[in-house]
């Protein structure tokens, strides 16, 4: 090996760096087995944390408003009865004209008061193709009294326990709806309960009435509207590829003629389950951190222990000619060897595990005693890992940089040796 003014090829650095690597071969071994580790560990909570999120995220649009929705201007910001599309009907035939890969769900939601003899509450009067709709699928297996609705029954609501235990309600009782007016008057219909469902959502259970879009319809024509045109407060499009939401938001919204209604996803639908899951995430970052800050730590003696016992040795190097940025760059090799065995090992143990529960799944039915839902929504009771390629990426890079970024020090500390005073020790 020759020397040539104070530079050592690339390949021979990091042949040493190799080398010096393994001269500890228990230290290394253990240092790389702790981020190993704990990178699994990372992985597994952030793929929990990502499943959960995700569970929550697919119920809350089956049983809510859709990936996309259609509804008038400032709904959202201010709901009111009097607030409706007054021509469903070619709304509904230029969605369908679109071609999009969805199913689209016309529906009326309404606030109004529910009474019986016994008692009256506020409510959510919602109506929907009682057989078609997205919502049914989701709903009826919740179903613990009567039967479901049938196409043709005008009259016939679904309200769940809750609500049946404040208005003291059963299959077959009365319920009076009435629902305020624009000009201040107010309206009613009368209703007839024929079942009953326990969603375990309070949201839901409490505040939800379910009928087919006849009987909103009628409120709505006492608003002016007109029953032919098919007037509805929203249209609901159920994607059956959710990759494809912003194709068909971005398609919709060049495409609509409605210039009173707007298209909203369900993000802008839902934000505060969208708060829920970012301070959710963060407290998983949290944890990521601690499993950061013990890499560092790991990373740190490792390296550092090895540049400290070899500081006559670097002496020797320096008197022979190599230069302060070739010591430098070759404690820095040490580290970059060092950061992608830490990268591989942890992959493998985080993605062996990873890929268990994803196929096997967590059941935390047990560990949640009071339900698994939030935020008007809930979690699968077994919920299965999730990664995307951007979280692996994400991952993936946070732990490289980190490893990386302290070897720094070390490679810093040994090119600062002085020739003499290293060989003297």
């Amino acid at each position: 090996m020759s020397i040539q003014h104070g530079h050592l090829p690339f390949s021979i650095l990091m042949n040493f760096a190799w080398r010096n690597l393994w001269r500890h071969r228990r230290r290394t071994l253990i240092t790389l087995t702790t981020i190993g580790i704990g990178f699994g560990l990372a992985v597994l909570f952030i793929g929990i944390g990502d499943g959960s999120h995700n569970s929550m995220v697919r119920n809350a649009i089956k049983l809510g408003e859709g990936h996309l929705t259609i509804q008038p201007k400032g709904y959202q910001e201010a709901p009111a009865n009097y607030k409706y599309i007054h021509n469903g009907k070619v709304l509904y035939q230029q969605l369908k004209s679109l071609s999009l890969d969805a199913n689209i769900a016309p529906r009326i939601s309404l606030q109004v008061l529910a009474s019986t003899a016994s008692n009256s509450t506020g409510a959510m009067l919602e109506g929907m193709q009682s057989q078609l709709d997205t919502r049914t699928s989701m709903l009826k297996p919740f179903l613990i009294k009567g039967h479901w609705l049938t196409e043709d029954d005008h009259r016939g609501i679904l309200i769940g326990q809750g609500m049946a235990q404040k208005l003291k309600a059963k299959v077959g009782s009365k319920v009076v709806i009435m629902a305020g007016k624009k000009d201040g008057d107010s309206q009613a219909q009368l209703a007839r309960v024929r079942g009953i469902f326990n969603a375990h959502i309070n949201e839901m259970d409490d505040f939800l009435i379910i009928s087919n879009l006849s009987l909103p319809t009628e409120f709505l024509v006492g608003e002016g509207a007109n029953p032919l045109l098919m007037p509805v407060t929203r249209l609901a499009l159920f994607l059956n590829n959710p990759d494809d939401l912003s194709r068909a938001e971005v398609t919709i919204e060049k495409t609509l003629i409605d210039q009173n209604s707007v298209v909203l996803n369900w993000q802008e639908m839902m934000p505060q389950l969208v708060q829920f899951i970012i301070l959710d995430d963060a407290g998983n970052y949290v944890f990521l951190v601690l499993i950061l800050i013990m890499v560092i730590f790991g990373i740190v003696n490792t390296v550092l222990m090895s540049v400290l016992e070899r500081t006559r040795e670097f002496g020797l190097l320096r008197a022979l000619g190599i230069s302060r940025r070739q010591l430098l760059l070759l404690v820095f090799c040490e580290a970059v060897l060092l950061s992608f065995l830490s990268v591989t090992i942890g992959w493998l143990v985080g993605g062996s595990t990873h890929l268990w529960f994803a196929h096997h799944g967590i059941d935390f039915s047990a560990l949640m005693a009071e339900g698994t839902s939030a935020m008007g929504t809930f979690m699968d009771p077994v919920i299965y890992t999730e990664l995307s390629w951007d979280r692996v990426l994400q991952l993936t890079i946070i732990v490289f940089a980190t490893t990386l970024s302290t070897g720094v020090y070390p490679a810093i500390k040994a090119a600062r040796v002085a020739p003499v005073e290293a060989l003297r020790t």
